[in-house]
């Protein structure tokens, strides 16, 4: 079922984009072979043949099927017959590759026209994962052979001897041949379970739409699929040869380094399965995020990590849902500005990583003055827009990597971080009353407010985000106490003393 399945998506390459029969046969992702039927020597043969088999197209059509067949004439007839008697339509051969390697191979063959003259195109499925099994059944099947020709023989020496003997024998070839069917009809369902296996994982990974990949660990070889390279734009072709390292090449630094300490995890069997989150380099030139996922399949006697198989998945869409979800989460509904939560979160960073690199940074609070009679004498919708516009104020005043933030009512607060030095905090802070105390038109209203502003600095005023916040409070407050507008922490203290 498998094959023709593989026929038929082979029909189907032929047909789209006007691909010639030569293309769709050579670009396969299936092994496939030209045989002439008379004679079995190889016509031609697809790359993925030729990456099976370790030989190039050119040495492989100027050899026979027989140089790579490793049963004999009788035991490829025997196999035929067995073939036809199971009603199935391919056989089990035992292939041998160029590296001398011998596998376990099921082959389809269909007649096709090659040039004008007749050939068999074969299909050849790798099946030495189930090796040991089909060895096992292959050698019993001949002892049980042999043990039916002896049989036989003494079967006859017996006759001539003394019919004596004779029942006794038959009833030993009875059975014989009884385990012998027996045994055939096993293999068989193994190998059609085996058959189904692998046609339902097939569609599973189409129905998933999930790359995939194999690696050997030791030796750095590896396959991928095509919707592997499709998630990051490319084909196969235009990867290849494809190596871990062409992954990391398309990898972000940060994630390779990320993902090696993940395996390494595995690997020392800390943790069972790999599973890490990356950004890959599409091939239009953008990041997109991949779930990758995997699991060692094999090991060596030593313990070491062999063969290892796992799965790509693009999580791109999912991953900028839950940074818009993130997004709202951290923003002022109104005001499009940091929101309390933020604020608390990225102040305490500040905090942290500043007093790791022993910097400063600044904290600054503003409450509007006049806010609530506004308000309230003009309507939600004026107030509404007006908080808006000193948020837009707030923002033409301060730079790209301070963080703004509506604390909630008509308070604000502002996180400047990396400044020159005080007087430089001061400024902004000054040019942010004067600009939000211009007259400003809203809703056909002309508002006009003032605003108090109270500043802090880490660590001289402070080394909490609490403390921080609790002294840039008390010197806005003192500031709207005193008509000064705008006041430091430092200021408040000698006032105080004072």
């Amino acid at each position: 079922m498998v094959s023709s399945v593989l026929l038929l998506q082979f029909s189907a390459a032929c047909a789209q984009e006007s691909l010639s029969y030569a293309q769709a046969f050579l670009n396969h992702s299936a092994s496939m072979l030209l045989i002439d039927p008379d004679t079995g020597a190889i016509l031609d043969a697809n790359k993925a043949a030729q990456a099976f088999y370790g030989y190039d197209r050119a040495t492989l059509r100027n050899m026979a099927i027989q140089d790579i067949n490793q049963l004999t004439p009788d035991q490829v007839k025997a196999e035929r017959q067995l073939a036809k008697s199971e009603n199935r339509n391919y056989f089990i051969f035992r292939h041998k590759r160029a590296d001398g390697s011998v596998r376990s191979v099921e082959v389809h063959s269909t007649p096709v026209n090659y040039r004008g003259e007749p050939a068999l195109l074969s299909i050849v499925h790798d099946i030495s994962a189930d090796v040991d099994r089909q060895e096992q059944l292959w050698h019993y099947k001949n002892r049980l052979e042999e043990m039916v020709d002896r049989k036989s023989a003494e079967l006859a020496s017996a006759y001539r001897a003394s019919n004596q003997w004779m029942l006794a024998l038959i009833v030993t070839l009875g059975v014989s041949l009884v385990a012998v069917f027996f045994l055939l009809l096993e293999r068989g369902a193994a190998h059609r379970k085996l058959r189904s296996s692998e046609l339902r994982l097939r569609e599973i990974i189409f129905g998933t739409n999930v790359g995939t990949w194999e690696r050997n660990v030791q030796t750095g070889e590896a396959i991928y699929n095509d919707r592997w390279a499709d998630i990051v734009g490319y084909s196969l072709e235009e990867l290849e040869p494809v190596t871990p390292a062409t992954w990391e090449r398309l990898a972000h630094p940060d994630d390779v380094k990320k993902s090696r300490m993940k395996l390494e995890e595995v690997f020392s069997g800390q943790k069972e399965a790999y599973d890490c989150e990356i950004r890959m380099r599409h091939k239009d030139g953008n990041w997109v995020w991949v779930l990758d996922r995997g699991r060692v399949v094999e090991w060596t006697g030593d313990g070491k990590a062999l063969r290892m198989s796992g799965t790509h998945s693009d999580i791109t869409r999912l991953k900028q849902t839950e940074e818009k979800v993130r997004r709202l989460a951290m923003t002022d509904y109104l005001t499009g500005l940091s929101n309390r939560a933020h604020f608390s979160e990225c102040l305490e960073d500040n905090v942290r990583i500043a007093d790791r690199e022993q910097r400063k940074f600044a904290l600054m609070m503003l409450d509007l003055n006049t806010f609530k009679p506004v308000n309230d004498s003009h309507g939600h919708p004026v107030g509404d827009a007006l908080l808006q516009s000193v948020a837009e104020t707030i923002k033409r005043c301060t730079r790209d990597g301070d963080i703004v933030t509506r604390i909630g009512g008509d308070e604000f607060a502002v996180i400047i971080g990396d400044y020159c030095g005080e007087d430089d905090v001061v400024s902004c802070a000054r040019r942010i009353y004067s600009e939000i105390s211009k007259p400003t038109e809203i809703q056909s209203k002309s508002i006009q407010i003032s605003v108090s502003i109270g500043i802090s600095y880490f660590p001289d005023d402070a080394d909490t985000a609490a403390d921080l916040i609790k002294c840039a409070d008390q010197a806005m407050y003192q500031a709207k106490k005193s008509g000064a507008n705008v006041m430091t922490h430092k200021s408040f203290r000698m006032r105080v003393a004072s």
